[in-house]
C-alpha cells in the first residue's frame, strides 16, 4: 500500500474509534433513566391501561386524565414524540389518581422532568398535580415523597406552581403565564432531606441552583420512590396538558439533548464519507 493511503486508512480506523468510543460515553451518561413516557397512545382514550414503553401499565384511571392529540415541545430539549396527557379538573369529570412504577430510588438524588401547558387556570386555591411515592401510593398531598402542587392567582390568565416533601410546607413561583409550555423539573436529596424545583432549566446545562427548595417536616423524610402519579381533585377546576415525562438519578437523564446516539450516527456518517474520499486521492 502506498505510504500516504496506509496512513490515511490508519488515521480514517483511528477516526471511527475515537468517534465509536465517544457515542458509548454519550449512551452510558444516560444509563441511569428509570422511566420515560411521550404518551404514544391512541388520541381521545383514558390514559389507565396503557402499557409505558417501560412495560408497566398505567393504573385504571379516570375520564379526567386522557390522552390529547398534540405533543409538547421545548427548545433544546430531546423530544419523546407521541401525544400528550390531558389533565382536566371540575364537572363532568370525575375526581382520582393513576400510578405507574419504576426501579426503587432509597439514596442518592432522584430527578422528575415534564412539559406543563396549563390551558385552563385553576381556580379554587392549591393542589396537587403530579407526585412520586414508594411502592404503588397514589397522590395524596402532604404525605407525597415529592409533590408538584399547582395553584390560582388573582391576576387573570397567571397560576403558581410549588414544590413540597413530607409533609413540608409549601411554597410557590408566581406568574406563571396559561398558555405557555415550561420545563419543570423536581429533584429530591436524600442525603440532604431536601426536595428542589426548577423552573425552565436550559437542557444541556449544569445543574442551576434551585427556584424553591422544602425540606420534610420531621419523621417524614421519604425512605424510597419508585411510582409517578397524577391527581385529579373535586372542588377545582382547572386543565393542564402534559408531556415528555423524565425520572432518573442525574440532572442530565433529565434534561437532555436531541439524542446523542443519532448525532453520533451522524457524524461516523460524515467522518465516513471524508475518509473514502481520501482514500480514493
Amino acid at each position: 500500500m502506498n505510504p500516504l493511503n496506509y496512513l490515511s486508512h490508519r488515521l480514517g480506523i483511528r477516526s471511527l474509534v475515537v468517534v465509536g468510543a465517544g457515542c458509548l460515553l454519550l449512551q452510558s451518561a444516560h444509563a441511569s433513566l428509570l422511566f420515560s413516557e411521550g404518551f404514544n397512545y391512541t388520541s381521545g382514550g383514558n390514559l389507565g391501561g396503557n402499557l409505558n414503553p417501560g412495560g408497566n401499565a398505567w393504573g385504571s384511571g379516570n375520564n379526567a386524565l386522557t390522552i390529547a392529540s398534540g405533543n409538547l415541545t421545548y427548545p433544546g430539549l430531546q423530544d419523546l414524540g407521541g401525544n400528550e396527557l390531558s389533565v382536566a379538573w371540575g364537572p363532568p369529570n370525575s375526581a382520582g389518581s393513576i400510578i405507574n412504577t419504576f426501579a426503587n430510588v432509597t439514596s442518592g438524588t432522584i430527578f422528575y422532568s415534564f412539559l406543563l401547558d396549563t390551558t385552563t387556570a385553576p381556580t379554587g386555591g392549591n393542589s396537587y398535580l403530579t407526585s412520586l411515592n414508594p411502592g404503588t401510593s397514589a397522590p395524596n398531598g402532604g404525605s407525597d415523597a415529592l409533590t408538584i402542587y399547582i395553584g390560582s392567582t388573582s391576576t387573570a390568565g397567571s397560576y403558581r406552581l410549588g414544590v413540597r416533601t413530607g409533609s413540608s410546607s409549601q411554597t410557590y413561583l408566581t406568574g406563571l403565564s396559561v398558555g405557555n409550555t415550561y420545563l419543570v423539573v423536581a429533584e429530591y436529596d436524600f442525603g440532604a432531606g431536601m426536595a428542589s424545583l426548577f423552573l425552565d432549566p436550559t437542557p444541556g446545562a449544569s445543574m442551576p441552583a434551585a427556584d424553591m427548595t422544602a425540606t420534610p417536616a420531621s419523621g417524614k423524610a421519604p425512605t424510597s420512590i419508585d411510582d409517578v402519579g397524577f391527581k385529579v381533585v373535586s372542588g377545582f377546576s382547572a386543565g393542564y396538558l402534559v408531556d415528555n415525562l423524565l425520572i432518573g438519578t442525574t440532572w442530565g437523564d433529565v434534561t437532555p439533548t436531541p439524542e446523542p446516539s443519532s448525532l453520533a450516527l451522524a457524524g461516523m456518517g460524515a467522518l465516513g464519507l471524508a475518509i473514502a474520499r481520501r482514500m480514493r486521492r
